[in-house]
């Protein structure tokens, strides 16, 4: 062999010996911890999972029983979202199916947690039989104020509510949401605004019933629902609307509307533990309602 060619392979070989060895690339080792946690107690700024539930006890100012839940939205791992019951007539007065909870969480399986959102009225035109019958499951009904999913508004505001919506970006707003590509998911208040830009603003009032709440805070990181059972003597009688304000500044919220309440009332979240969706809370009528909006975090 020609001695130039040799004294070239044998630097080649000695730069190959100094040269580190090639190495597969790292593969990301997958995320195993839950994103739903049922906990015993209020987490502390960190949360073990994105979605955190726990319940409290209290006796002042009356035996009450209060499900919280807060959810991370700078979490990567899950998004707001609004679930709504079938449309029965498309382009006709009815804006949704009422369904029981269980089953309209069902239809995302990604859910993780809701509360039930808007209120809900009589088509006009509904017979006195079929107002006497309640609210059951199939019943098409009106949905109160603004009501969207996946971008899609299924009922458009109303001038006597406040619009609680998420841009497509899944950041929180509190106000008039208007229409157009800012909205990716929104419900409505019912009977009252609690706080508005760290200011309590809900009217004093008296009246105890069981609440479903919704805030955040105000950089927007932490989503609040929280339900508080009522109508139990004894065991957990409701709040007032004034309470309720006070209740959702206590947790950090410095916007928080007051959803639809009463037998309505209901929080589901996931159990790693368990299959589906747990009913958290104790809804007043003894079984959970049928609804037709329900407001909630979703897996990405």
């Amino acid at each position: 062999m020609d001695p130039r060619a040799l004294t070239c392979l044998a630097v080649a070989a000695a730069l190959a010996a100094r040269l580190p060895a090639q190495t597969a690339p790292a593969v990301p080792k997958p995320i195993t911890a839950p994103l739903s946690l049922r906990l015993e107690k209020a987490p502390g700024n960190e949360q073990p999972a994105p979605v955190a539930g726990w319940s409290e006890t209290r006796t002042r100012p009356r035996p009450l029983r209060i499900h919280f839940l807060r959810a991370d939205l700078r979490s990567p791992r899950i998004e707001p979202c609004v679930i709504l019951g079938a449309d029965p007539d498309g382009a006709g007065p009815a804006e949704a199916t009422l369904t029981k909870p269980a089953a309209l969480v069902r239809t995302e399986p990604r859910m993780l947690a809701a509360v039930n959102a808007n209120a809900f009225a009589h088509l006009p035109g509904t017979s006195a039989a079929d107002r006497k019958r309640g609210w059951y499951p199939g019943k098409p009904v009106d949905i109160q104020g603004i009501a969207a999913a996946n971008g899609n508004v299924r009922s458009p505001h109303a001038g006597d509510r406040t619009d609680f919506w998420f841009d497509p970006d899944g950041k929180p707003h509190l106000g008039t949401a208007g229409d157009g590509p800012s909205i990716r998911h929104a419900v409505a208040d019912w009977g009252d605004l609690l706080v508005r830009d760290g200011h309590t603003v809900a009217k004093p009032d008296t009246a105890l019933h069981p609440r479903t709440l919704a805030g955040f805070d105000a950089t927007s990181r932490w989503l609040w629902l929280v339900v508080v059972d009522g109508r139990n003597r004894g065991t957990s009688e409701g709040m007032t609307l004034t309470e309720c304000a006070a209740l959702m500044t206590a947790c950090g919220c410095a916007n928080a509307i007051n959803l639809d309440g009463g037998g309505s009332s209901i929080l589901l979240q996931k159990d790693p533990a368990k299959p589906g969706l747990t009913t958290i809370n104790r809804p007043s009528d003894g079984t959970p309602r049928a609804i037709p909006v329900m407001l909630g975090v979703r897996e990405k």
